[in-house]
């Protein structure tokens, strides 16, 4: 099963703001409209990579960015499409309730984790805000995904980029499954070494496996399998920022080319391949949620 840990839901205009999109398209080879993902341009990714599952997230960034990507979006679309997506929440604990809110949209809306994103909302991911929220998640059983690593949006503060942050979330937070984003772009020898001091924390390889160069891809998954955390990264690509094709093209080629590991390195073994394009991703996924009840919906 190849599973996509990390796409953005959303369409262009309809939620996220025209400034926003210029700025995270700047430097890349995409329009402002391509952020766009509406189902059948999802879904049709999904086929001609061969994508069994897509993690589909909400994208809470209305108080400094001013929009969002809702939960209850999200939510209709995997109720649509129960076989293929699997949705994550999205909520910002720098407005109160916030973790009533997460509550809510995995007991009401049945999605199955949490997407945070503390830089856009300029707080450290350990901001003590934070706390109630992740006290929730632990409480249903979901895990957290944090955005870590660079973002060019101009309104995100770039003191709360590091991976290195999140190392207090997992001292306070010990069973609680936590996702780095984008394996910590650029300090992704850091997110390495943090994974290895913290067994409860992961990573996903979304951006940096899409664009980075297949070497550098390939020093990063060394060094993982030698601190014994390569089991703990996941597969994911941002999409619409990549394309699911391209990225999965590319990963595959780094389980059968030796040329771009470094020297004493091999290839990705079956067994490691497996693992990281969904199977860590699927056991992740399959313990989410077993604490949420689901609310009954009114009769109409």
């Amino acid at each position: 099963m190849i599973i996509d840990a990390h796409v953005h839901a959303g369409e262009y205009y309809r939620h996220y703001s025209a400034r926003f999109a210029e700025q995270m398209t700047a430097t890349t080879d995409l329009a402002p409209e391509d952020l766009s993902a509406p189902e059948a341009k999802l879904l049709g990714e999904m086929d001609a990579a061969g994508v069994d599952r897509a993690v589909l997230l909400a994208f809470d960034v209305r108080r400094v960015e001013g929009f969002s990507v809702p939960n209850e979006f999200v939510a209709e679309l995997c109720a649509r499409h129960p076989d293929r997506l699997t949705g994550f929440a999205s909520v910002d604990a720098g407005t109160p309730g916030a973790a009533g809110r997460l509550r809510e949209a995995v007991t009401g809306l049945g999605l199955r984790g949490l997407k945070t994103a503390p830089c856009y909302l300029r707080m450290s991911p350990a901001d003590r805000r934070w706390y109630d929220v992740y006290e929730t998640a632990l409480d249903l059983g979901i895990p957290v995904l944090i955005h870590t690593g660079y973002t060019p949006s101009r309104n995100a503060d770039a003191r709360f980029f590091s991976p290195l942050l999140v190392e207090q979330v997992a001292r306070d937070f010990p069973q609680l499954p936590v996702i780095l984003a984008h394996l910590g772009t650029p300090w992704t020898r850091s997110c390495v070494d943090l994974l290895a001091r913290h067994a409860n924390l992961y990573a996903d390889l979304s951006i940096f496996g899409s664009y980075q160069p297949p070497a550098t891809v390939a020093r990063a998954l060394a060094h993982a399998r030698e601190s014994g955390v390569l089991d703990r990264l996941l597969w994911g690509t941002d999409f619409p920022f990549a394309t699911m094709t391209a990225a999965a093209t590319r990963m595959a080629a780094l389980a059968q080319d030796p040329g771009p590991w470094p020297p004493g390195s091999d290839p990705l073994s079956p067994r490691e391949y497996e693992a990281l394009m969904g199977g860590t991703a699927a056991r992740l996924l399959a313990l989410a949620a077993p604490n949420a009840t689901p609310v009954p919906r009114p009769t109409r």
